[in-house]
């Protein structure tokens, strides 16, 4: 049995979901660190998650930017240098926290503009308070509340006390178990995961997954020390189901796109779940930030992000709370 430190070639591939030769030729360009045992080339999840980052962070947008850009300032009923100027006004650069592929999609397109992008990869509750503390200009959120059995707004009034904030739809997907290909124990509900000789690998502390999976326990009235690997966190999405696919653990809670991603593992979808962007409303910001909910609204973007496996963006644009 494998563990996060010693990865193979074929493993990485998978989870970056290329093919073995081009993690070879990542290696060979110094965009990948290895390491070998012997002959035998040998990679870590830190440094997978590493690269995955810095890819992140140099994405190129797509060719519909220009389209959505103009589409966007023509709703504003502004000329066309009016949203890369909106952007423009923040003083320093746009801070965008939050852990999903759809933000980096948007950093794309604002960094299209000319506008300085800064995305920080951090947990929902977390980006919340960011936005809260003034560290962040905008946050994605997927934060589950059991008593209101809704998403994002609660978790906003709560964490962003005072704000003036506007929170707008991006996508609805759906959240579940990450367990082992064809399912060897057998889970199919959040009960399941009491069962003894059941072991999760949990996500850490602030993220929207860890979240769901907490308030559903309360639901519950469970102990959560009765779970075997309740303790053990990992970092990301990629790398809690790496650990179920390779049977370091049965069970982890993540959305449908991972299990698309990783190779060995199945997905039993236990609740939709909302993933929307969190503005502040701060003076300086007001026209940036409503070209960014015009942006939600445009169709270029909307089919981009559409196009995501397991995202149904037909609400994206729509304010859900405003303070």
């Amino acid at each position: 049995m494998r563990n996060d430190d010693a990865l193979t070639a074929d493993e990485v591939a998978g989870l970056l979901q290329v093919s073995r030769s081009t993690v070879y030729k990542l290696v060979k360009a110094d965009e990948l660190a290895s390491y070998f045992i012997g002959r035998k080339m040998r990679f870590t999840m830190a440094d997978v998650e590493s690269y995955i980052s810095r890819s992140k962070r140099r994405a190129v947008a797509g060719p519909r930017v220009a389209e959505a850009l103009e589409g966007a300032a023509a709703q504003a009923s502004a000329p066309a240098a009016a949203f890369p100027a909106a952007v423009a006004a923040i003083t320093g650069a746009f801070v965008l926290a939050g852990n999903d592929l759809v933000g980096d999609i948007l950093a794309n397109y604002l960094a299209a503009t000319g506008a300085a992008v800064d995305r920080v990869y951090e947990g929902s509750y977390n980006a919340l308070v960011d936005v809260y503390r003034g560290r962040a200009h905008a946050a994605l959120a997927h934060l589950y509340d059991g008593e209101a059995d809704s998403y994002n707004v609660e978790a906003v009034k709560r964490l962003v006390p005072g704000t003036p904030v506007k929170v707008v739809r991006l996508v609805r997907r759906r959240q579940g178990l990450i367990v082992a290909k064809g399912n060897p124990k057998n889970l199919r509900t959040w009960e399941d995961l009491l069962r003894p000789g059941v072991r999760l690998i949990n996500r850490e502390r602030g993220c929207g997954s860890r979240i769901l999976l907490d308030e559903q326990l309360a639901r519950l009235g469970a102990d959560c020390a009765c779970i075997e690997g309740y303790g053990r966190e990992a970092n990301t999405a990629l790398s809690m189901a790496s650990f179920v696919a390779r049977g370091a653990a049965d069970a982890g809670i993540g959305a449908e796109r991972v299990f698309h991603q990783v190779e060995g593992v199945d997905f039993l979808p236990l609740q939709n779940e909302w993933l929307d962007i969190v503005l502040a409303k701060r003076p300086g910001c007001e026209r940036a930030l409503e070209a960014l909910a015009r942006l939600t609204r445009t169709r270029p973007f909307r089919e981009e992000v559409g196009a995501i496996v397991g995202y149904d963006s037909s609400r994206m644009g729509e304010v859900v709370y405003e303070r």
